[in-house]
């Protein structure tokens, strides 16, 4: 094990291990609360691979809090995993299975590590759910922190799930717990498809994702969730009824926005001559890879909006349909790699983001008070499209084919809809909800505050009653 930073002195605070998930959302999540544990007094040391370790590391030094330890251990060597992968980012699909088997084969190398630096409390993942278990068996409490929006994962963390077993269809998934909050908030069957694809445990003896979910909460003390009252409040109360656990929003834990650089760059330069409000923003996200045919089918549906439109492609360029970008000319542009995507969602010439509907970037479209153009790709968006949509009433949702694929006519109406006259209530319920952000979740004392405030309290409670439990144990 390799280390830096944060070393022991004789008085020590609370003492929190953090454990994400290899995945640069849950990472860079994981890493915000991070700081805002340090910033409340609490020594936090953070685990990953070294991969990972290397590229958070900025982060960490760019806010300037000394007092996080940065932990690393190598991800267990797996036949046919390349040996740089340590990151979904990086992963192809059908290297899951061996991905996963990597990342359990930490599972003994973690209980070294708990058995050297003896943290109060684990704060991990859903996926490797045995860190919680390992938590128990070295006294420490444990917490799993979900990234994911309440809407979505007290659905998909419901016990009901566990009665249909391994004979678990699409079909079924359709379905609702009888007590589900809300009946708008759905899977259509091709998602459900989709998503029994995804989850499936993929070998004989591997454990599926949901699986491993349910077992991280039997496992844990605490749940808590990137999430916040003001969006998800019956959702929260309804998981902590679902789990029997005390679920603890701690609000979006957007990280304070700071240049990213190049504000000269010919992107911000595109902008600055836009009209306000005018601009539709295009990005899928850094995991989500749309097909030939589904770049196609955007590219010539935001063609026929006639909106301007910027689009962050992480798909092959070379792929967009002949002469489109010339057909545009400067009404719209393609970006191929890195956007200064939080410079970008808070310019004021920016007026909507289309999205895949991943929760952290809901969450930037919302606080920056833009209406939103739903296209969900996989795992809990279509949740979140749902939400924002038919609860919210924020957005509107790109329509499919049956089977989901993309249609160009279908991304130009979403494109129209929401920019239009039709869509002037939603904009500006979305500017509401973009005020509500600014000036009672993220200003200084606000909402984001009190929600870290309550979930350290939370931690200094159970750092008593793990070692008084403990020490009955030991007695017994």
């Amino acid at each position: 094990m390799e280390e830096e930073g944060y070393q022991n002195s004789g008085n020590e605070p609370l003492h929190v291990l953090m454990f994400p998930w290899l995945a640069h959302g849950h990472i860079s999540a994981y890493a915000e609360l991070s700081i805002r544990l340090a910033q409340k007094g609490t020594k936090v040391s953070f685990f990953s691979t070294p991969l990972n370790i290397a590229k958070i590391k900025p982060l960490f030094a760019s806010r300037q809090v000394p007092q996080i330890q940065l932990l690393q251990l190598p991800l267990p060597k797996v036949a046919g995993l390349p040996p740089e992968i340590e990151s979904t980012s990086d992963l192809p699909m059908h290297l899951t299975p061996l991905f996963n088997k990597a990342v359990d084969g930490l599972e003994a190398p973690f209980e070294k590590l708990l058995a050297e630096i003896c943290p109060d409390c684990v704060i991990f993942d859903f996926v490797q759910w045995w860190a919680g278990r390992a938590a128990a068996k070295f006294g420490a409490a444990s917490v799993t922190f979900s990234t994911l929006g309440a809407a979505f994962i007290s659905w998909a963390m419901h016990p009901f799930w566990r009665l249909y077993g391994n004979g678990l269809t699409a079909e079924d998934l359709i379905q609702q717990p009888s007590d589900y909050p809300s009946r708008a908030v759905t899977l259509r069957l091709f998602e459900a498809a989709g998503a029994l694809v995804v989850n499936g445990a993929h070998e004989p003896d591997a454990v599926s994702y949901p699986e491993r979910c349910l077992r991280g909460i039997d496992a844990c003390d605490i749940v808590a969730v990137k999430t916040c009252a003001e969006l998800e409040g019956k959702y929260v109360e309804y998981f902590g009824k679902v789990t029997g656990k005390p679920v603890v929003p701690l609000g979006p834990l957007l990280s304070p926005h700071v240049s990213e650089g190049k504000a000269d760059s010919d992107v911000m330069t595109w902008l600055d001559k836009q009209s306000m409000g005018s601009v539709v923003y295009v990005s899928f996200g850094s995991q989500c890879f749309l097909s030939r045919e589904e770049i196609a089918e955007v590219a010539l549906g935001l063609e026929a909006s006639g909106q301007p439109f910027l689009w962050a492609l992480h798909s092959l360029s070379s792929w967009l349909p002949e002469g489109f970008v010339e057909r545009l000319g400067k009404r719209g542009i393609v970006v191929r790699g890195w956007v200064p995507q939080r410079e970008v969602l808070a310019h004021l010439g920016v007026g909507s983001l289309m999205t895949h509907c991943g929760w952290n970037s809901i969450m930037e479209g919302l606080s920056n008070g833009l209406v939103l153009i739903a296209s969900p790709m996989q795992l809990d968006q279509s949740h979140n499209a749902r939400l924002i949509v038919l609860e919210l009433n924020v957005g509107n949702e790109v329509g499919r084919g049956k089977d989901g694929t993309f249609e160009r006519e279908e991304i130009c109406k979403a494109v129209r809809m929401v920019m239009g006259d039709e869509g002037r209530e939603m904009r500006a319920k979305a500017k509401e909800i973009g005020h509500m952000f600014k000036n009672k979740i993220l200003k200084d004392g606000g909402s984001q505050d009190e929600y870290m405030t309550h979930f350290v309290d939370h931690l200094h409670l159970l750092k008593p009653s793990v070692r008084l439990q403990k020490g009955k144990e030991i007695q017994h």
